[in-house]
């Protein structure tokens, strides 16, 4: 499993399809992304100047739970455009170039279900590992990064079938797929945290330039763009690769 040439397959296939790729990725990518950032506030953070650390917790854990009875809706219907889109653009990549930005879309919501029962899936394990630890939450996520790209490519397969199914693919190459993975999850969080602290630091301690928070909301929108397009075409160059291996 060659990291660099399957870097270089994925930048041949946004090549081939930028423009059909650029036309999904935008309204499922970056439009749900840049209105979060400018109508929804983000997750309240633990108040250091609160009592003792299970006073806390239990103040932080009260604030979540209120922020999200008034926005967590918001951001699961954020989160679920998202998906929709990269299964389109999974789709789309797969196709070889035979199929419309319309039947891409209409495959994607096809298998939806399974696709968004499946994400989550991958979510837990992944989003635990990277809260405990990076490297693991890296690990995880590389050997389960073949999981969309199985759903699509590989059909009648139930959601926790393709988990399988990637984790048997990339048997051997863990390591690979984790150095991968990094190149869209840690990539995508190290270039998004500059638009996001100039944006704290315009907003002060009053709602700040509307103008300028609206241009670094959408460059961080953008470099989520980046990286989830990125991630579909990694995940199809890696998938190619370890299938022919296989076969």
């Amino acid at each position: 499993m060659d990291v660099v040439a399957t870097l270089r397959d994925a930048w041949g296939l946004f090549r081939r399809d930028r423009s059909l790729l650029i036309r999904l990725a935008a309204p499922f990518l970056f439009w749900p992304a840049l209105a979060l950032g400018l109508l929804v506030p983000a997750p309240p953070l633990p108040d250091e100047g609160v009592g003792d650390t299970t006073a806390r917790a239990t103040a932080w854990i009260d604030s979540v739970g209120q922020w999200a009875g008034h926005y967590g809706a918001w951001y699961f219907a954020s989160y679920v455009v998202g998906l929709l889109g990269t299964a389109a653009l999974l789709t789309l990549v797969l196709g070889e170039g035979r199929l419309t930005v319309g039947e891409a879309l209409g495959r994607a919501l096809g298998v939806a279900p399974r696709f968004l029962l499946a994400m989550m899936l991958v979510a837990l394990p992944v989003g635990a590992g990277m809260l405990l630890y990076i490297l693991p939450g890296l690990y995880v996520a590389g050997r389960l990064l073949l999981v969309g790209p199985v759903l699509l490519a590989e059909r009648r397969m139930a959601a926790v079938g393709a988990l399988a199914r990637s984790f048997a693919l990339t048997r051997g190459a863990g390591l690979q797929m984790a150095a991968l993975a990094a190149c869209t999850y840690l990539a995508g969080m190290i270039a998004a945290q500059p638009f996001l602290m100039l944006v704290d630091l315009s907003r002060g301690d009053g709602p700040g330039n509307p103008v300028a928070i609206a241009l670094l909301q959408a460059g961080a929108a953008g470099v989520s763009m980046a990286a989830g397009l990125a991630q579909a075409l990694i995940a199809v160059a890696a998938y190619r690769r370890l299938v022919s291996r296989q076969a």
